[in-house]
């Protein structure tokens, strides 16, 4: 049994029910359509975006990344937010892994490719509220070190790093 609460642009809030030892236990989760995200090497430099995160109140550095459009392939959608958020067209794209970031309240499971083939074509296509969004070259290493020193916090971005 399910009931939506919310629809949202990117994701529905649902009651649902499951019957635990003799009884209905309800929860609240959020569907999500999920999310593809990037880790691209260009001339042996890790691309990151800068970008303000609302949720946090804050900017944060993480790996190009965004959400699937209802059935969307997770590839053309991983070429689409290289394009939007960085300028730079993946040529081809390497399946990483793919995990759920947060299983206890979504079902939102994120797809990881990696890529050192690059075509720079301009930016192209950010949503409104991208529009400050900056584009970060850093070496491999000082992004292992950010990450060792606390400076990356995005799960997604530490996932790929550490898995690449």
């Amino acid at each position: 049994m399910e009931e939506v609460i919310y629809r949202g642009r990117k994701f529905t809030l649902v009651k649902r029910a499951r019957s635990v030892g003799g009884r209905i236990v309800w929860g609240e989760y959020l569907v999500h359509p999920g999310a593809v995200a990037v880790l691209a090497v260009a001339e042996g430099e890790v691309l990151l975006v800068r970008q303000f995160r609302g949720a946090l109140g804050q900017w944060t550095l993480e790996v190009p990344a965004g959400t699937l459009k209802p059935g969307e392939d997770p590839a053309e959608a991983a070429v689409r937010e290289m394009v939007e958020e960085t300028g730079y067209r993946p040529l081809r794209l390497e399946p990483l892994l793919d995990f759920y970031p947060t299983p206890g309240v979504s079902n939102e499971r994120i797809t990881i490719y990696f890529t050192d083939a690059l075509q720079y074509v301009g930016v192209q296509g950010r949503d409104p509220g991208e529009e400050d969004m900056e584009v970060v070259k850093l070496p491999p290493s000082h992004v292992l070190d950010m990450i060792d020193a606390g400076e990356i916090k995005d799960g997604k971005t530490i996932i790929a790093v550490l898995a690449a």
